[in-house]
């Protein structure tokens, strides 16, 4: 119940939550909730879900079907839930919006595929029509939320306010956890969803702990001067290599090099790891970059140095 509060606290939304152990349960768990919501709310049933290509939504069958890349749709595991639909842009969200829509579940920077942000007007604009049309707006911040892009959550960085919002990595520094927050209080009833392990001791007292921390550092600039000078390196290096890489993009500690090709990719996460960096692969060919918020500079500083060392050969 503490940390549900600090949460709730946190964000600014008068909002309940619900504790899980993953950002796949906690995405599993903004499902259920708006189709319950679509089964009761509306005099037809609305279930369809639109989300968005190149996203990630989880594993599990119902959210690897949400996610909009299809290279996770194989025959291996089908057949999968019907009730999902993929967009290219907001832009054709818009357009697929229809009387069994009951939500749209998107990522405010989609991190698999590309650590790619939304322009800021276009998610608020998005929100306002949703709000008009009746449908729940979900947003995935299993990556974006606990600072990782400046505010406590992307949502407050995007000035919007959610129907359903999902936490999980940054939440535990570690320790298994997951969240899902609706505005939505009345929607599920007791036995409608539950978790054997969620919300157990050790990961609350975890989440509070680290709530106290990034709290503390993000009250006395710690986290944005971060973020400025690791944006301010990552630039260089872009700028330097524009043989290996064509932008930086990205958003606070979120961050990521888009090569120029996937060979580019493969031999500088390879490179980089000899020298010690650990750098992920996310797609659009991009090399990614989510160091821990409590990074210092003479950090960044020895991060920097072995990536360029790796990637200088090539």
């Amino acid at each position: 119940a503490k940390l549900a509060q600090k949460i709730v606290e946190l964000s600014g939304y008068d909002m309940g939550v619900f504790f899980a152990n993953s950002g796949a349960e906690a995405n599993e768990g903004a499902i259920k909730i708006a189709r319950k919501y679509g089964e009761t709310k509306f005099d037809k049933k609305r279930y369809k879900v639109i989300t968005l290509e190149h996203s990630f939504h989880g594993r599990t069958i119902t959210t690897v079907k949400a996610t909009g890349q299809e290279s996770f749709h194989t025959p291996n595991f089908s057949p999968y839930p019907d009730g999902f639909s993929y967009e290219k842009s907001i832009a054709d969200v818009y357009k697929a919006i229809d009387d069994e829509t009951v939500s749209v579940l998107i990522e405010l920077v989609q991190g698999e595929g590309g650590v790619q942000p939304f322009e800021k007007k276009e998610i608020q604009d998005l929100a306002k029509h949703l709000k008009e049309e009746g449908v729940l707006l979900i947003v995935d911040e299993v990556q974006t939320g606990i600072y990782r892009t400046g505010e406590f959550l992307a949502s407050n960085l995007y000035e919007i306010e959610p129907d359903i919002i999902t936490l999980a990595k940054g939440l535990g520094g570690g320790v298994p956890i997951g969240a899902v927050m609706t505005k939505h209080k009345e929607v599920l009833s007791a036995g409608d969803h539950g978790s054997t392990f969620g919300g157990n001791y050790l990961s609350t007292s975890a989440g509070l702990a680290v709530l106290e921390v990034l709290e503390g550092l993000y009250e006395n600039g710690t986290i944005s001067e971060a973020f400025l000078y690791f944006e301010e390196k990552l630039q260089k290096i872009a700028s330097k290599y524009v043989n290996l890489f064509s932008k930086e993009v990205g958003l606070g500690l979120m961050r990521g090099l888009r090569a120029k090709s996937s060979e580019i990719q493969t031999e500088v996460i390879e490179n980089s790891l000899k020298e010690g960096v650990v750098v992920l692969k996310a797609g659009r060919n991009t090399v990614r970059f989510l160091p821990s918020l409590t990074i210092k500079k003479s950090e960044i500083d020895e991060g920097f140095e072995r990536f360029e060392k790796a990637i200088s050969t090539l």
